[in-house]
């Protein structure tokens, strides 16, 4: 069993995530939670608006980290404790929502492959669903 700390060195590949609860998680030297400055409880409609403005910030921070050698993986694991960590991290909890757990950390290698996918064929529709 490791026991040693984390650095920031430590690799991301080859750690579990989601696996089991929390997984390899606390080997991870950074953890980034993107928070939004309102609480998201609004209508579907309205939804669309408020994702449409946090997600594309957060994966761009994921690709700025990626081409610095830094792996980043999108985690929602940590969502259904969101008040319990609002409280560990000072997270105004009625004020804001956390909308993703993503641990940084450099990665090992470099050998990355296109995750499985469903064609394209399967999964679009047009003029019809």
């Amino acid at each position: 069993m490791e026991t040693s700390s984390p650095t920031f060195h430590q690799p991301l590949l080859g750690l579990r995530f989601g696996r089991t609860p929390g997984g390899d998680l606390h080997r991870v030297p950074y953890l980034l939670i993107p928070i939004a400055k309102v609480r998201c409880e609004r209508t579907a409609g309205e939804q669309a608006a408020y994702w449409a403005g946090i997600l594309p910030a957060t994966w761009s921070f994921m690709l700025a980290a990626r081409a610095r050698g830094l792996g980043a993986a999108w985690t929602t694991m940590h969502l259904p404790y969101e008040r319990e960590m609002a409280e560990i991290i000072g997270d105004p909890y009625e004020k804001t929502t956390q909308v993703a757990l993503i641990p940084v950390a450099h990665t090992i290698g470099v050998d990355f492959r296109r995750a499985p996918r469903q064609p394209v064929e399967s999964v679009t529709h047009w003029d019809h669903w």
